[in-house]
């Protein structure tokens, strides 16, 4: 099986005939469950099983490298560069399909905890949180309609007054759900507002509106009394330029 290539696998014989393309000793792995955009919630047959070939490091015991193994090295070449050691790898995956029938070019991780850890790893490594505010209502917004489904107690089975702490705890998940939908409009930050320039000039540079999602760095900002310029989205620029004495607005040269 070519590597890269993804197929839906949906009988043993075809498992089978996959499998025999592989040498006995080559490693199975399950990678986590995925829904593609689109997919449909009512339909549980659309889930499928599907087979792609890895290439992952092999530790310096010659087993699958894990965090924090050192990666083991080949022979080294004419340049005296020693190539990284990879095995090929058989992965299997649980993918609900939007298409049924076809693999979709993009999906996330079908559990919600999974998919919030994925998006927190967005802000650290690219500065964008609005992904993560989106998953973060959504599950505010779940755990609420399921508190409110366990206050109403159709069926008499809990104690009156946990019924009534839980008609409490509803208010205050509606109250946070209201405020997880308002923090999803402040996905992107400009550096600017991120830095100490939003911390001495808030009320100046308007920290309570959102910035421009699509270009957080296309302007300079240089402020009184800041050592070097900021990048910053045209939206807290304009302000800056506006109502602080001596800013110092240009276009970034390098967006």
């Amino acid at each position: 099986m070519e590597y890269g290539r993804r197929r839906i696998v949906a009988t043993t014989g075809e498992l089978a005939a996959l499998a025999d393309g592989f040498s006995d000793g080559t490693p199975v792995m399950l990678d986590v469950d995925e829904i593609e955009p689109g997919h449909d919630p009512r339909a549980p047959r659309d889930w499928a099983v599907v087979a792609r070939t890895d290439h992952l490091p092999l530790n310096e015991a010659g087993e699958l490298a894990g965090p924090g193994d050192r990666i083991a090295t080949g022979e080294p070449d004419a340049e005296g560069q020693a190539p990284l050691l990879f095995t090929p790898v058989l992965t299997l995956q649980s993918r609900k399909l939007a298409v049924p029938g076809e693999i979709g070019p993009v999906a996330r991780a079908a559990d919600p905890c999974q998919r919030r850890a994925d998006a927190y790893e967005l802000i650290e490594r690219e500065g964008e949180a609005g992904l993560y505010l989106m998953e973060l209502l959504e599950a505010v917004a779940e755990l609420r309609r399921e508190v409110a489904e366990l206050a109403a107690d159709r069926d008499r089975l809990l104690h009156p007054a946990a019924r009534r702490h839980l008609d409490d705890l509803g208010e205050a998940l509606s109250s946070a759900r209201a405020a997880a939908d308002h923090a999803t409009r402040f996905g992107s930050v400009c550096e600017l507002l991120r830095g100490a320039a939003g911390e001495k000039w808030s009320a100046e540079l308007g920290a309570d509106l959102p910035c421009d999602p699509g270009g957080r760095h296309r302007m300079l900002v240089s402020l009184p009394g800041m050592a070097a310029a900021d990048p910053a989205c045209e939206i807290h620029a304009a302000l800056a330029r506006d109502h602080i004495p001596d800013a110092l607005v240009t276009p970034n040269p390098d967006t």
